[in-house]
């Protein structure tokens, strides 16, 4: 599945990159042709306002050899000599002669004979050559051997080959950029989408054994409480009292079976943004101490000492419902993995515009190489699977995801049989 979708990626990426990139080409070999060619026209135009309004240049006929220009009229016309060509036409069509252009075949002439349209520029291709016309009407006497003769059109030809020849090496190095820029982005691509996918193929593992956990954390109750159904039928005719054991028994795992659930509801919904933080002010000071009086009398019970230290007053804004369950949490952790003639101590302080509660136990601890994985889902280290301390897994990832929510922080440090720390730090606003 991850290799398609990252075949699809690189596709995607490759066919945005082409796109672009021939876009990007195209509207720069545009852009330099519609630039070359608009200098031509104004040189065109400036030339022929010269030859509208100065006399012309001696021109030479079809088949006969180029005139020699005395000193005066080469001075003259030295700029036009090499670059422009001059083809005269009579009012009936008729080629009169021209001037420079002498590496332009005179059989060639004919091919630009004018189609009637006047003061136009256009671009003709004769004999695999390019060039740009620029055919003006302007009646006038022109000399040919001697003999004036009245023009009827003119035009001014110019040969577009070392504007070619830049556009075509323009055209070149935006082919040879496009492919190699193609075969980058395929490997970059494939590259980068590897590294795109770790998160998500991440998330589908992690995703895919948190389904396996709780399959297995659900399918535990439910055996229990249908094989002790199914033992209530053998005796039909047994009272309750005779079968109180297993009526308990399925009683305590559907009550675990109900807690489970309502952890893996708010766990789905906080995933979704369902689950909404109520923010507003109130004493956490007396959400700390009434928990702590709650499992003062729980730790009586099981002969460990509880210790606290809360400063008073303190002041927060968050939701109070969520923060009481964050330490019924931390504080059910401590007492729970915390052994006979143990010690828990609870504090909550004030520090800055941060509040810091700790809840430190002096239980069996944590194993160094497990303390990354502590706010994992359904993760719990070996040691902690026994019946007396049994659990979802399920509590600290819900503590976790309570601080995130208030914007805090919770930190843990443990040592292997001397205790565990828990550090909160919440901001006041």
């Amino acid at each position: 599945m991850f290799q398609k979708t990252r075949f699809r990626l690189v596709t995607l990426n490759v066919i945005v990159v082409f796109l672009l990139l021939n876009g990007l080409g195209g509207a720069v070999y545009l852009t330099m042709k519609v630039r070359l060619y608009s200098q031509v026209d104004q040189e065109l135009e400036k030339v022929a306002q010269r030859l509208v309004h100065d006399p012309f240049p001696r021109l030479q006929g079809r088949d006969e050899a180029p005139f020699p220009y005395n000193r005066q009229e080469r001075k003259k016309f030295a700029d036009l000599d090499r670059r422009y060509v001059l083809l005269v036409w009579g009012k009936d069509g008729t080629f009169i002669g021209n001037a420079f252009g002498e590496r332009m075949d005179p059989d060639d002439f004919i091919q630009f004979r004018p189609t009637g349209i006047e003061n136009r520029i256009e671009t003709m291709t004769v004999n695999q050559h390019t060039f740009r016309v620029y055919t003006v009407n302007v009646p006038k006497k022109t000399l040919v051997d001697n003999r004036m003769q009245l023009s009827r059109q003119f035009q001014l030809i110019y040969d577009l080959a070392p504007e070619q020849n830049m556009l075509n090496s323009l055209l070149y190095v935006v082919l040879v950029g496009n492919v190699i820029s193609i075969v980058i982005a395929v490997v970059a691509g494939w590259f980068l989408a590897k590294r795109a996918l770790v998160p998500i193929q991440k998330s589908w593992e992690k995703q895919q054994q948190f389904i396996a956990d709780a399959s297995h954390e659900l399918r535990t109750p439910l055996t229990a409480i249908l094989v002790n159904l199914e033992r209530l039928f053998r005796h039909p005719d047994h009272t309750i009292e005779q079968e109180s054991e297993k009526i308990m028994i399925g009683m305590q795992e559907a009550k675990r079976l109900s807690h489970l659930v309502s952890d893996l509801l708010t766990l789905a919904r906080s995933d979704s943004n369902e689950l909404q933080i109520m923010k507003k002010k109130f004493n956490i000071d007396v959400v700390v101490e009434t928990c702590t009086h709650v499992f003062t009398q729980m730790a009586i019970a099981k002969e460990v000492s509880m210790e606290t230290k809360i400063e008073k007053p303190l002041e927060m804004v968050g939701d109070e419902e969520r923060i009481h369950q964050l330490l019924v949490i931390l504080l059910d952790n401590a007492l729970k993995f915390t052994p006979e003639k143990g010690s828990i101590y609870v504090s909550s302080q004030q520090e800055g515009q941060r509040i810091v509660i700790i809840v430190q136990d002096t239980g069996v601890g944590i194993p160094k190489e497990d303390i990354p994985f502590v706010f994992d889902r359904f993760y719990r280290v070996d040691k902690m699977r026994t019946k007396a301390t049994e659990g979802t897994g399920l509590g600290l990832s819900i503590a976790k995801w309570i601080v995130d929510a208030h914007e805090g922080k919770i930190q843990v440090s443990s040592e292997e049989g001397e205790g565990t720390t828990f550090t909160v730090t919440l901001p006041v606003k």
